[in-house]
């Protein structure tokens, strides 16, 4: 079975869900019903969940010839 996967879009969902479920008490989150918006520090928190998911899924993949 393949299956294709949008990496940066992935590591964005993780990020996200992330920051929600682990750091909303410490952090603004903007929201309305077109876009999500942080603040300056959690948007630093965001950068670095995301980069550490992105390397993760990135890592995961299977080589191919």
């Amino acid at each position: 079975m393949n299956l294709t996967i949008n990496a940066i879009e992935l590591a964005s969902e993780l990020a996200a869900n992330d920051l929600e479920n682990n750091w909303g008490d410490s952090i603004y989150i903007y929201e309305d019903e077109y876009q999500t918006s942080y603040t300056e520090d959690a948007q630093d928190v965001f950068n670095d969940l995301y980069d550490k998911y992105l390397s993760l899924i990135e890592n995961s993949q299977i080589k191919t010839n």
